[in-house]
Protein backbone atom coordinates (compact mmCIF):
# COMPACT_ATOMS: atom_id res chain seq x y z
CA UNK A 1 0.00 0.00 0.00
CA UNK A 2 1.44 3.31 -1.09
CA UNK A 3 0.83 6.73 1.32
CA UNK A 4 1.37 9.41 -0.20
CA UNK A 5 1.45 12.89 2.37
CA UNK A 6 -1.70 15.54 2.04
CA UNK A 7 -1.09 18.37 4.62
CA UNK A 8 -3.41 21.79 5.60
CA UNK A 9 -2.61 25.29 5.01
CA UNK A 10 -3.57 27.14 7.88
CA UNK A 11 -2.82 24.34 10.93
CA UNK A 12 0.40 23.63 12.27
CA UNK A 13 -0.23 20.50 12.96
CA UNK A 14 2.16 17.37 14.10
CA UNK A 15 1.55 14.27 12.03
CA UNK A 16 2.60 11.47 12.62
CA UNK A 17 2.99 8.16 10.01
CA UNK A 18 0.70 6.23 9.37
CA UNK A 19 -1.80 5.28 12.82
CA UNK A 20 1.25 6.85 14.78
CA UNK A 21 4.31 5.39 14.18
CA UNK A 22 7.02 7.33 13.79
CA UNK A 23 10.62 7.33 12.86
CA UNK A 24 14.07 8.82 13.97
CA UNK A 25 16.77 9.87 12.73
CA UNK A 26 19.41 10.10 14.72
CA UNK A 27 22.35 13.54 13.99
CA UNK A 28 25.18 14.78 15.94
CA UNK A 29 25.41 18.16 16.52
CA UNK A 30 28.53 18.06 18.64
CA UNK A 31 30.25 14.70 19.62
CA UNK A 32 33.12 15.98 21.69
CA UNK A 33 31.50 18.48 24.29
CA UNK A 34 32.72 16.56 27.44
CA UNK A 35 30.21 15.47 30.03
CA UNK A 36 27.32 17.18 28.17
CA UNK A 37 24.89 18.13 30.96
CA UNK A 38 22.71 20.74 29.91
CA UNK A 39 20.84 22.27 26.71
CA UNK A 40 18.50 24.92 25.76
CA UNK A 41 16.95 25.50 22.01
CA UNK A 42 16.24 29.15 21.01
CA UNK A 43 16.96 30.95 18.36
CA UNK A 44 19.71 32.74 19.60
CA UNK A 45 20.89 34.88 16.62
CA UNK A 46 17.45 36.06 15.17
CA UNK A 47 17.56 34.33 12.56
CA UNK A 48 14.59 32.62 12.54
CA UNK A 49 15.77 28.77 12.81
CA UNK A 50 16.50 27.38 16.22
CA UNK A 51 19.75 27.10 17.53
CA UNK A 52 21.36 24.98 20.54
CA UNK A 53 22.69 26.49 23.85
CA UNK A 54 24.62 23.52 25.87
CA UNK A 55 26.75 23.01 28.77
CA UNK A 56 29.69 20.64 29.55
CA UNK A 57 30.85 19.64 32.91
CA UNK A 58 33.91 18.16 32.33
CA UNK A 59 35.29 21.18 30.27
CA UNK A 60 33.57 23.85 32.22
CA UNK A 61 32.13 24.91 29.04
CA UNK A 62 28.81 26.70 27.53
CA UNK A 63 28.67 26.93 23.96
CA UNK A 64 25.96 27.61 21.45
CA UNK A 65 25.78 25.56 18.11
CA UNK A 66 24.25 28.03 15.45
CA UNK A 67 22.07 26.06 12.80
CA UNK A 68 22.61 27.26 9.37
CA UNK A 69 18.85 26.83 8.89
CA UNK A 70 19.89 23.42 6.84
CA UNK A 71 20.77 21.85 10.63
CA UNK A 72 24.46 22.29 10.03
CA UNK A 73 25.59 23.51 13.24
CA UNK A 74 28.70 25.17 14.20
CA UNK A 75 30.23 25.51 17.79
CA UNK A 76 30.64 28.97 19.36
CA UNK A 77 32.69 28.76 22.68
CA UNK A 78 30.63 31.50 25.42
CA UNK A 79 32.86 30.37 28.17
CA UNK A 80 35.17 28.12 29.13
CA UNK A 81 36.96 26.78 32.62
CA UNK A 82 33.17 27.90 34.40
CA UNK A 83 34.16 24.07 36.39
CA UNK A 84 30.73 22.53 37.91
CA UNK A 85 28.64 24.00 35.25
CA UNK A 86 25.41 21.88 35.50
CA UNK A 87 22.69 23.93 34.16
CA UNK A 88 22.39 26.38 31.45
CA UNK A 89 19.37 28.25 29.67
CA UNK A 90 18.66 31.73 27.59
CA UNK A 91 16.30 34.83 27.51
CA UNK A 92 16.31 38.52 26.91
CA UNK A 93 17.21 39.04 30.55
CA UNK A 94 17.79 42.67 29.51
CA UNK A 95 15.56 43.77 27.50
CA UNK A 96 16.97 44.69 24.70
CA UNK A 97 15.96 42.05 22.34
CA UNK A 98 18.68 39.68 21.66
CA UNK A 99 18.88 36.41 23.74
CA UNK A 100 21.32 36.42 26.80
CA UNK A 101 22.52 32.90 28.31
CA UNK A 102 22.57 32.10 32.18
CA UNK A 103 24.74 29.34 33.50
CA UNK A 104 24.76 27.62 37.25
CA UNK A 105 27.74 26.19 38.69
CA UNK A 106 27.46 23.69 41.85
CA UNK A 107 30.95 23.47 42.21
CA UNK A 108 31.55 27.08 42.32
CA UNK A 109 27.83 27.98 43.84
CA UNK A 110 27.82 30.50 41.33
CA UNK A 111 25.31 31.75 39.01
CA UNK A 112 26.27 33.91 35.77
CA UNK A 113 24.74 35.83 33.17
CA UNK A 114 26.37 36.37 29.53
CA UNK A 115 25.24 39.63 28.62
CA UNK A 116 24.76 39.41 24.38
CA UNK A 117 25.80 42.59 22.32
CA UNK A 118 23.82 41.78 19.65
CA UNK A 119 25.82 40.50 17.39
CA UNK A 120 25.92 37.26 19.75
CA UNK A 121 29.45 38.88 21.28
CA UNK A 122 28.93 37.79 25.26
CA UNK A 123 30.06 39.93 28.38
CA UNK A 124 29.90 37.84 31.95
CA UNK A 125 27.75 39.15 34.64
CA UNK A 126 27.75 37.07 38.30
CA UNK A 127 24.49 37.31 39.97
CA UNK A 128 25.73 35.49 42.85
CA UNK A 129 29.06 33.13 44.05
CA UNK A 130 26.93 32.14 47.67
CA UNK A 131 24.18 29.96 46.15
CA UNK A 132 26.10 26.19 47.67
CA UNK A 133 25.29 23.34 45.52
CA UNK A 134 23.09 25.66 42.77
CA UNK A 135 21.83 23.32 40.25
CA UNK A 136 18.69 24.78 38.31
CA UNK A 137 18.52 27.95 36.72
CA UNK A 138 15.04 29.63 34.87
CA UNK A 139 14.44 33.17 33.92
CA UNK A 140 11.00 34.80 34.47
CA UNK A 141 9.36 37.46 35.04
CA UNK A 142 8.45 36.40 38.69
CA UNK A 143 6.69 40.07 40.00
CA UNK A 144 4.80 40.98 37.05
CA UNK A 145 7.17 44.29 36.87
CA UNK A 146 8.42 43.58 32.89
CA UNK A 147 11.95 43.02 34.16
CA UNK A 148 13.17 39.59 34.02
CA UNK A 149 13.90 37.83 37.28
CA UNK A 150 15.77 34.89 38.23
CA UNK A 151 15.01 31.32 40.20
CA UNK A 152 17.39 28.72 41.47
CA UNK A 153 17.70 25.80 43.22
CA UNK A 154 20.28 25.02 45.33
CA UNK A 155 21.02 21.19 46.83
CA UNK A 156 23.49 21.92 49.62
CA UNK A 157 22.13 24.94 50.57
CA UNK A 158 18.45 23.28 51.00
CA UNK A 159 16.98 26.20 48.88
CA UNK A 160 15.08 28.08 46.38
CA UNK A 161 15.56 31.71 46.35
CA UNK A 162 14.89 34.51 43.43
CA UNK A 163 16.88 37.16 42.04
CA UNK A 164 15.06 40.28 41.82
CA UNK A 165 15.63 42.52 38.49
CA UNK A 166 15.57 46.30 39.00
CA UNK A 167 15.48 46.98 35.33
CA UNK A 168 19.05 47.64 35.29
CA UNK A 169 20.24 44.23 35.90
CA UNK A 170 21.00 44.61 39.35
CA UNK A 171 19.77 41.57 41.54
CA UNK A 172 18.15 41.58 44.89
CA UNK A 173 18.34 38.26 45.89
CA UNK A 174 14.92 36.66 48.20
CA UNK A 175 14.17 33.33 49.94
CA UNK A 176 11.80 31.15 48.57
CA UNK A 177 12.89 28.44 51.29
CA UNK A 178 15.37 27.65 53.27
CA UNK A 179 14.44 24.23 53.82
CA UNK A 180 14.00 21.89 50.86
CA UNK A 181 16.33 19.34 51.84
CA UNK A 182 18.51 18.30 48.52
CA UNK A 183 16.72 21.04 46.52
CA UNK A 184 17.31 20.15 43.04
CA UNK A 185 14.62 21.80 40.70
CA UNK A 186 12.85 24.87 41.13
CA UNK A 187 10.59 25.51 37.86
CA UNK A 188 8.13 28.74 37.71
CA UNK A 189 4.91 27.96 36.48
CA UNK A 190 0.92 29.86 37.34
CA UNK A 191 -0.21 26.38 39.20
CA UNK A 192 -3.68 27.78 40.39
CA UNK A 193 -3.92 30.38 37.23
CA UNK A 194 -4.46 33.88 39.19
CA UNK A 195 -2.20 35.59 37.12
CA UNK A 196 1.26 34.99 39.11
CA UNK A 197 3.67 32.75 39.02
CA UNK A 198 3.66 29.83 41.43
CA UNK A 199 7.43 27.30 41.61
CA UNK A 200 6.94 23.98 41.75
CA UNK A 201 10.42 21.84 42.95
CA UNK A 202 12.20 18.80 43.30
CA UNK A 203 14.09 17.63 46.43
CA UNK A 204 16.19 14.64 46.30
CA UNK A 205 17.02 14.26 49.84
CA UNK A 206 14.04 15.30 51.02
CA UNK A 207 12.09 12.53 48.39
CA UNK A 208 9.37 15.85 47.93
CA UNK A 209 7.09 17.27 45.32
CA UNK A 210 6.04 20.41 46.52
CA UNK A 211 4.86 23.81 44.87
CA UNK A 212 5.07 26.75 46.33
CA UNK A 213 2.24 29.38 46.31
CA UNK A 214 2.37 32.78 45.63
CA UNK A 215 0.45 35.12 46.81
CA UNK A 216 0.84 37.83 44.37
CA UNK A 217 3.60 40.16 46.53
CA UNK A 218 6.34 37.04 46.39
CA UNK A 219 5.23 35.51 49.56
CA UNK A 220 5.24 32.01 48.65
CA UNK A 221 3.44 29.29 50.85
CA UNK A 222 4.72 25.29 50.30
CA UNK A 223 2.01 22.82 49.56
CA UNK A 224 3.45 19.66 49.60
CA UNK A 225 2.45 17.35 46.88
CA UNK A 226 4.68 13.91 47.32
CA UNK A 227 7.20 12.96 49.63
CA UNK A 228 7.93 9.73 48.94
CA UNK A 229 9.00 9.99 45.47
CA UNK A 230 12.68 8.75 46.53
CA UNK A 231 15.51 10.62 45.10
CA UNK A 232 12.99 13.32 43.41
CA UNK A 233 15.06 14.93 40.54
CA UNK A 234 13.22 16.73 37.59
CA UNK A 235 10.09 18.65 37.23
CA UNK A 236 8.00 20.55 34.99
CA UNK A 237 4.74 21.56 34.65
CA UNK A 238 1.91 20.70 31.21
CA UNK A 239 -2.06 20.09 31.11
CA UNK A 240 -1.12 16.34 31.11
CA UNK A 241 -4.82 15.31 30.75
CA UNK A 242 -6.08 18.15 28.58
CA UNK A 243 -8.53 19.16 31.14
CA UNK A 244 -7.26 23.29 31.25
CA UNK A 245 -5.15 22.81 34.12
CA UNK A 246 -1.81 22.41 35.27
CA UNK A 247 -0.80 19.19 36.57
CA UNK A 248 2.90 17.84 37.23
CA UNK A 249 5.72 15.77 35.40
CA UNK A 250 8.56 14.72 37.18
CA UNK A 251 11.38 11.86 37.71
CA UNK A 252 12.51 10.32 40.44
CA UNK A 253 16.63 9.20 40.52
CA UNK A 254 16.57 6.15 43.29
CA UNK A 255 13.22 5.18 42.53
CA UNK A 256 13.56 4.99 38.76
CA UNK A 257 10.03 6.50 38.24
CA UNK A 258 8.81 8.81 35.84
CA UNK A 259 5.17 9.72 37.29
CA UNK A 260 2.72 12.76 36.67
CA UNK A 261 0.62 14.60 39.63
CA UNK A 262 -2.80 14.88 38.01
CA UNK A 263 -4.36 18.82 39.14
CA UNK A 264 -8.57 18.60 39.99
CA UNK A 265 -8.08 22.18 39.25
CA UNK A 266 -7.92 23.14 42.89
CA UNK A 267 -4.36 22.12 43.55
CA UNK A 268 -4.76 18.49 44.74
CA UNK A 269 -2.91 16.59 43.08
CA UNK A 270 -3.02 12.87 42.23
CA UNK A 271 -0.07 10.48 41.48
CA UNK A 272 0.22 8.35 38.67
CA UNK A 273 3.63 6.45 37.60
CA UNK A 274 4.51 6.43 34.21
CA UNK A 275 7.16 4.13 34.54
CA UNK A 276 8.66 2.70 37.81
CA UNK A 277 11.74 0.58 36.60
CA UNK A 278 12.92 3.80 33.97
CA UNK A 279 16.85 3.06 35.22
CA UNK A 280 17.54 6.48 36.83
CA UNK A 281 15.23 9.00 34.68
CA UNK A 282 16.99 12.35 34.33
CA UNK A 283 14.79 14.92 31.96
CA UNK A 284 11.12 14.64 31.00
CA UNK A 285 9.21 16.95 29.02
CA UNK A 286 5.55 17.20 27.90
CA UNK A 287 4.62 17.34 23.90
CA UNK A 288 2.17 16.30 21.52
CA UNK A 289 4.47 13.92 19.53
CA UNK A 290 2.27 12.30 16.97
CA UNK A 291 -0.57 14.74 16.57
CA UNK A 292 -3.26 13.44 18.63
CA UNK A 293 -4.29 16.17 20.72
CA UNK A 294 -2.81 14.39 23.52
CA UNK A 295 -0.02 14.96 25.62
CA UNK A 296 2.69 12.82 25.33
CA UNK A 297 6.48 12.87 27.33
CA UNK A 298 9.58 12.38 25.79
CA UNK A 299 12.31 11.14 28.06
CA UNK A 300 15.73 10.33 29.06
CA UNK A 301 17.54 7.74 30.89
CA UNK A 302 20.93 7.98 32.66
CA UNK A 303 21.52 4.43 33.56
CA UNK A 304 19.30 3.22 31.04
CA UNK A 305 20.97 4.92 28.51
CA UNK A 306 17.65 5.84 26.53
CA UNK A 307 15.37 8.55 25.14
CA UNK A 308 12.13 7.50 24.29
CA UNK A 309 8.72 9.06 24.10
CA UNK A 310 5.78 7.83 25.50
CA UNK A 311 2.57 7.53 23.50
CA UNK A 312 -0.64 9.08 25.73
CA UNK A 313 -3.77 7.13 24.65
CA UNK A 314 -6.42 9.70 24.81
CA UNK A 315 -6.85 8.34 28.26
CA UNK A 316 -3.71 8.77 30.03
CA UNK A 317 -2.36 5.46 29.55
CA UNK A 318 1.08 5.72 27.99
CA UNK A 319 3.03 3.03 25.79
CA UNK A 320 6.99 3.60 25.54
CA UNK A 321 8.45 4.29 21.95
CA UNK A 322 11.92 4.07 22.19
CA UNK A 323 13.81 6.85 20.11
CA UNK A 324 17.57 5.61 21.43
CA UNK A 325 18.40 2.62 23.36
CA UNK A 326 22.27 3.58 23.27
CA UNK A 327 22.92 7.35 24.22
CA UNK A 328 25.05 6.59 27.09
CA UNK A 329 24.55 8.75 29.88
CA UNK A 330 21.40 10.57 28.49
CA UNK A 331 20.60 13.57 30.75
CA UNK A 332 19.51 16.60 29.27
CA UNK A 333 16.41 16.47 26.80
CA UNK A 334 13.68 18.73 25.13
CA UNK A 335 11.37 18.57 22.36
CA UNK A 336 11.02 21.14 19.43
CA UNK A 337 10.57 21.59 15.64
CA UNK A 338 14.17 22.05 15.42
CA UNK A 339 14.28 21.76 11.48
CA UNK A 340 11.28 23.96 10.72
CA UNK A 341 8.69 21.20 8.97
CA UNK A 342 6.10 21.23 12.02
CA UNK A 343 6.44 18.35 13.47
CA UNK A 344 8.34 17.70 16.97
CA UNK A 345 12.16 16.62 17.25
CA UNK A 346 13.75 15.86 20.12
CA UNK A 347 17.41 17.42 21.24
CA UNK A 348 19.43 15.39 24.06
CA UNK A 349 22.60 15.00 25.72
CA UNK A 350 24.68 11.99 26.46
CA UNK A 351 27.09 12.61 29.44
CA UNK A 352 28.77 9.33 28.89
CA UNK A 353 29.48 9.80 24.71
CA UNK A 354 30.16 13.36 25.07
CA UNK A 355 27.43 14.41 22.55
CA UNK A 356 24.78 16.90 21.94
CA UNK A 357 22.60 14.94 19.71
CA UNK A 358 18.96 15.85 17.52
CA UNK A 359 16.16 13.09 16.61
CA UNK A 360 14.61 13.97 13.45
CA UNK A 361 11.34 13.02 13.27
CA UNK A 362 9.69 11.35 9.69
CA UNK A 363 5.95 12.90 11.07
CA UNK A 364 4.78 14.70 7.59
CA UNK A 365 4.24 18.62 9.13
CA UNK A 366 2.80 21.13 7.39
CA UNK A 367 4.27 21.73 3.40
CA UNK A 368 3.05 23.89 0.25
CA UNK A 369 0.74 22.78 -2.49
CA UNK A 370 -2.64 23.48 -3.90
CA UNK A 371 -5.56 24.21 -2.25
CA UNK A 372 -8.39 21.04 -2.07
CA UNK A 373 -11.23 19.92 -0.35
CA UNK A 374 -12.17 16.18 0.42
CA UNK A 375 -14.31 14.44 -2.08
CA UNK A 376 -17.68 14.37 -0.46
CA UNK A 377 -16.77 15.78 2.26
CA UNK A 378 -20.00 18.16 3.31
CA UNK A 379 -18.28 20.03 6.14
CA UNK A 380 -16.32 22.61 4.13
CA UNK A 381 -13.04 20.69 5.18
CA UNK A 382 -10.10 21.93 3.47
CA UNK A 383 -6.66 20.93 3.08
CA UNK A 384 -3.38 21.53 0.70
CA UNK A 385 -2.33 18.63 -1.28
CA UNK A 386 0.70 17.48 -3.18
CA UNK A 387 -1.78 16.09 -6.03
CA UNK A 388 -3.55 18.23 -8.27
CA UNK A 389 -7.41 19.15 -7.48
CA UNK A 390 -8.17 17.25 -10.77
CA UNK A 391 -7.05 14.29 -9.10
CA UNK A 392 -9.21 14.62 -6.13
CA UNK A 393 -12.15 14.48 -8.01
CA UNK A 394 -11.27 11.70 -9.99
CA UNK A 395 -10.87 9.15 -6.55
CA UNK A 396 -13.72 7.31 -7.06
CA UNK A 397 -14.63 5.54 -4.01
CA UNK A 398 -12.87 5.76 -0.72
CA UNK A 399 -12.42 5.28 2.70
CA UNK A 400 -11.76 8.01 5.64
CA UNK A 401 -9.65 6.34 8.66
CA UNK A 402 -8.59 8.42 11.97
CA UNK A 403 -5.42 8.26 13.35
CA UNK A 404 -6.01 5.15 15.39
CA UNK A 405 -7.80 3.63 11.94
CA UNK A 406 -11.23 3.80 12.91
CA UNK A 407 -13.16 4.34 9.93
CA UNK A 408 -15.28 8.13 9.69
CA UNK A 409 -18.27 9.18 8.19
CA UNK A 410 -17.23 11.46 5.59
CA UNK A 411 -20.07 14.05 6.77
CA UNK A 412 -19.06 13.85 10.20
CA UNK A 413 -15.13 14.73 10.01
CA UNK A 414 -14.01 17.17 12.41
CA UNK A 415 -10.81 19.33 12.19
CA UNK A 416 -8.14 16.96 12.65
CA UNK A 417 -5.57 14.48 10.88
CA UNK A 418 -6.93 11.53 8.78
CA UNK A 419 -5.88 8.70 5.96
CA UNK A 420 -7.83 8.42 2.67
CA UNK A 421 -7.78 4.54 1.17
CA UNK A 422 -9.05 5.10 -2.26
CA UNK A 423 -9.92 2.05 -4.18
CA UNK A 424 -6.70 1.61 -5.72
CA UNK A 425 -5.64 1.08 -2.41
CA UNK A 426 -3.62 3.83 -1.86
CA UNK A 427 -3.42 6.04 1.55
CA UNK A 428 -3.36 9.26 1.61
CA UNK A 429 -2.35 11.87 4.60
CA UNK A 430 -4.76 14.80 5.03
CA UNK A 431 -5.64 17.67 7.78
CA UNK A 432 -8.64 19.15 7.88
CA UNK A 433 -8.58 22.72 8.95
CA UNK A 434 -12.21 24.20 8.75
Amino acid sequence: MKIKPIVCISLIALLSAAYAQINWTEHVIEGNFGGAISIWPVDLDGDSDIDVVGAAYNQGEIAWFENDGSEDFTENTVTIGFAGVIFVTAGDLDGDADIDIMGASNSLDRIIWWQNDGNENFTSNTITSAFDGVHSVYIIDLNSDNNMDVIAAAYDADAIHWWENDGNENFTEHSVTDAFDGAWTAYPSDIDEDNDIDIVGAAREADEICWFENDGNENFTPHTVDNTFDGAHIIITGDVDSDNDIDLLATARIADDIAWYENDGNEYFTKHIIADNYDWPTFVYPCDIDDDSDVDIVSAGYYANDVSWWENDGSENFTKQTISSSFNGAIPLTAVDLDGDTDVDVIGGAYDLNDVTWWESDAVGVEEGSTGCVPGDRTGASFVTTMQQQGLNHLGSYTIFDVSGRKNPHTKLAPGTYFIKTEDQEMHKVVLVR
